[in-house]
């Protein structure tokens, strides 16, 4: 116990350090580890939990939401505020081995701003998606695979996500990112900068 509290109160200075040297004027700017003219790309897997029963069946089948988003920083306004354009696209499948599988792809775009704390290395951001979901859906039963008919209001994929990136050199890092757009509400993986 006494390691963990000695661990709060270094994160807790760490804190205090980083916002006492930043400004206002710092969220007008891309981060130290960002300029206007990179391209990201990320690649990873998101983390739900899947429906545990579908007309009465239970799941015994699930891949999690693969995705890979392309942004695309772009500076608006007469300031040059960070902001970044994109895309992203997503798999993910449930179901059970004798009865369905239900296939999902998510295709959409993506509007999100750098927030810059002053940090060497990491990106902030906030990001919204809009796009669709198609579904698939396999019926082992009679052996069908319907698509389903495309229905904005059921199938529309919307989303707002928080993130961050941490880069180990000029073109490589991680991220993490929290919120709910391809059918996760926690997505994990690799980041490319270029």
């Amino acid at each position: 116990m006494k390691k963990f509290l000695a661990l709060m109160i270094l994160f807790a200075c760490f804190v205090l350090v980083s916002v006492s040297a930043w400004e206002p004027n710092d969220l007008t700017k891309y981060p130290p580890s960002m300029n206007e003219n990179n391209w990201l790309i990320n690649f990873g897997a998101g983390f739900y939990l899947p429906f545990a029963t579908e007309h009465g069946i239970t799941n015994n089948r699930y891949i999690p939401t693969i995705r890979v988003s392309v942004d695309k920083n772009t500076p608006l306004g007469d300031r040059n505020l960070p902001f970044f354009f994109g895309g992203i696209l997503g798999y993910s499948m449930h179901g059970h081995t004798d009865y369905f599988y239900l296939h999902s792809i998510k295709v959409g775009a993506r509007f999100g701003y750098h927030f810059n704390w002053g940090i060497e290395n990491l990106d902030t951001y906030a990001v919204v998606v809009a796009g669709w979901n198609f579904n698939i859906y396999d019926n082992k039963l009679n052996n069908t695979v319907e698509f389903n008919d495309l229905n904005l209001l059921n199938d529309l994929l919307a989303g707002l996500n928080f993130g961050a990136r941490w880069y180990v050199n000029d073109w490589f890092g991680f991220w993490v990112e929290a919120g709910y757009t391809t059918s996760s509400l926690f997505d994990i993986g690799l980041s490319f900068k270029f």
